[in-house]
């Protein structure tokens, strides 16, 4: 091995000055850590003052020569002869620098209590618990009050003379994104809820229905309803369920929780809790006339997601546990739960009016075979679809469009055909969908490049896939159309009028002459609805 004072100063002083540190210890240590017999490393507190002193001339700019020369005279090293235990020493004193330059100083500088803590705004300081590492998104939050997650689950639900206690009148899905103070849009799924140091234990996401409140899920009427995990909800007439899409666990008034893991961390190792580690909760509306649900114009949330972690005074929710009573158990609220589910706010109920209904559709259309060279030539195959209507005596055509309170109809495509047709840009400038693409699309002998397009009677004018019958109002973007529209009156009674309207069912390739199609079969789904706007 070459002795380092062989090296001339100059080419010395070409390292960095952040690296002429850690090139010091590395020369030592191939000097000085040849053996270590008796396995002990001693003296290692000995050296704290020679690790100050040399990271200031580092700091400084002090040439390499410089740092060398600093450390040979404060650690005593004589390069020809040294006794085994010196050697040892200096091997010790030269693995405590090492250690000390390749340990990030974010980590020296750690926080060393213990627990979890809210994460609002940024703090520099790299030795506090609520250190913020830069490029992490943060931005203050105020939790689960009683206006939070408004917009987070708009629906459309009517009890007319068509629907029947024990009826869905209404259902919508949600992530926690939109559940905080602000409503949609309060949260971003990369933000920074909590940060929890490495030994603050357990890290759970808790739910419950807000079980101290009457007329918003404090009390299951299950018994009443027929339909299990039910509670009265704010509007007359209605109940609701809430579930956790991530457990697939009814919310009750009794906390549930969901262990929270593999959790991002920071440069300092510890936990960070993010919105996007939070579950999906679905709410289901009933109608259930006999369950005692009253208008309620103070608008709580009717179930809430809470965090718990940390230890002692540094803990989120300290309180909650599994079976609790939300009766008497709210550890937490409002500040430190992120989200409130709240759909009373942008719920339109529609009761009492006249309105329409489907009576019959052709239950199957059946598409002659045809070619991929066809296909990718433009061949389309058109079938015809019957819809038979029925309106209350007293609806008249001044009833039927998208606006407030109107009725309006829909073709509505499955979840997951409606999922398939999304990433190609086969969609609206809402939430329809422009293509009936395959069940299993992208699968095995599920024939690719083709979908059902529909049309009205005319041929050309295009109708558009729904995609939720509980969004309305947005009109054909969204697949709304007047219920009337091209329809024809075929006759009526003293109770009923009744219309048929056709509707052009076309398959096609939706890029022909692109080389996308391939043979295999189509299959798919589609249900007419109806629906007061």
């Amino acid at each position: 091995m070459q002795d380092p004072r062989a090296f001339t100063e100059s080419a010395l002083n070409l390292i960095p000055r952040k690296l002429r540190l850690l090139c010091v210890f590395v020369l030592a240590a191939l000097f000085n850590c040849r053996t270590d017999t008796d396995g002990t490393i001693t003296k290692l507190l000995r050296t704290t003052k020679y690790i100050q002193l040399l990271a200031h001339g580092a700091r400084r700019g002090y040439s390499f020569r410089r740092l060398f020369s600093i450390f040979k005279g404060n650690v005593k090293i004589n390069m020809i002869s040294k006794t085994m235990r010196t050697r040892q020493s200096t091997c010790a004193a030269t693995l405590a620098f090492l250690a000390m330059a390749l340990v990030p100083g974010s980590v020296l500088a750690a926080s060393h209590e213990k627990g979890c803590w809210k994460i609002e705004t940024e703090t520099k300081k790299k030795n506090s618990p609520k250190y913020t590492q830069p490029g992490l998104y943060y931005k203050p939050w105020a939790g689960a009050a009683d206006a939070a997650g408004q917009g987070a689950y708009p629906m459309t639900v009517q009890i007319t003379g068509f629907s029947n206690d024990g009826d869905l009148i209404g259902s919508s899905t949600a992530s926690l994104d939109d559940m905080g103070r602000e409503g949609v849009g309060s949260y971003r799924g990369e933000q920074v809820l909590f940060r929890c140091s490495p030994d603050a234990g357990d890290l759970q996401e808790f739910f419950s229905t807000n079980g101290d409140n009457p007329n918003a899920g404090k009390d299951d009427i299950s018994h009443i309803s027929g339909i299990p995990g039910t509670y009265r909800f704010p509007e007359e007439n209605i109940i609701s369920r809430v579930t956790n899409l991530d457990t697939n666990q009814v919310v009750t008034r009794y906390w549930l929780a969901r262990q929270m893991k593999n959790l991002d961390k920071d440069e300092q190792g510890w936990t960070l809790v993010k919105v996007k580690n939070f579950s999906r909760y679905k709410v289901d509306l009933y109608q259930c006339k006999a369950c005692g649900s009253e208008t309620d114009s103070w608008m709580q949330p009717i179930a809430y997601v809470a965090f718990k972690g940390g230890a002692g005074l540094n803990s989120m929710s300290p309180n909650l546990s599994v079976g609790a009573d939300h009766n008497n158990n709210w550890s937490g609220w409002h500040n430190d739960w992120p989200g409130a589910i709240n759909p009373k706010p942008n719920l339109n109920v529609r009761t009492g009016k006249v309105t329409c209904a489907v009576r019959n559709t052709t239950p199957v259309v059946n598409f002659p075979p045809m070619s991929v060279a066809e296909l990718e030539g433009g061949k389309k195959a058109t079938m015809p679809i019957t819809i038979d209507i029925q309106c209350e005596s007293g609806f008249g055509k001044l009833s039927s469009g998208t606006g407030a309170n109107q009725t309006a109809m829909g073709i509505m495509a499955r979840d997951e055909n409606a999922a398939y047709a999304r990433p190609l840009g086969l969609v609206t400038g809402g939430s329809a969908v422009t293509d009936l693409l395959s069940d299993g699309y992208g699968g095995k002998n599920v024939a690719q490049g083709v979908s059902v397009v529909l049309y009205e009677s005319n041929g050309t004018t295009p109708i558009y896939f729904l995609t939720s019958r509980y969004l309305t109002m947005g009109g054909a973007k969204d697949g709304w159309y007047p219920v009337l529209q091209d329809a024809t009156q075929t006759g009526s009674d003293i109770n009923w009028d009744y219309y048929t309207r056709t509707v052009n069912a076309t398959f096609e390739a939706f890029h022909p002459g692109k080389g996308e199609v391939s043979a295999g079969k189509y299959k798919a789904t589609a249900e007419v609805v109806i629906a007061i706007q």
